[in-house]
């Protein structure tokens, strides 16, 4: 995973993996980030309108630990993703 400049968000950087190991690694990530409090994640998947955009984009849509999904700052290469708070038991 990299860590490239952010605004301290943890970071999932899917470039490079094929299709079905990035969703399973959004997936982990998102819940792992709900998990521990996380208010806000940023997933990178890079520049253009391919397929792993797309399918990344339709798992954030309608994932249960995503409350809101926004472009980042510098285009639509990353998305920052705003976790619903976690359950309490």
């Amino acid at each position: 995973m990299s860590l490239p400049p952010n605004l301290g968000e943890p970071t999932l950087d899917l470039h490079g993996l094929r299709l079905r190991e990035a969703l399973q690694r959004t997936d982990a990530f998102l819940r792992r980030e709900q998990a521990q409090g996380t208010v806000a994640v940023r997933i990178i998947t890079g520049h253009g309108g391919g397929i792993l955009k797309q399918a990344i984009g339709d798992l954030l849509a309608q994932h249960p630990s995503v409350a809101r999904v926004t472009t980042a700052l510098q285009g639509d290469a990353a998305r920052v993703v705003v976790l619903r708070p976690r359950l309490r038991r």
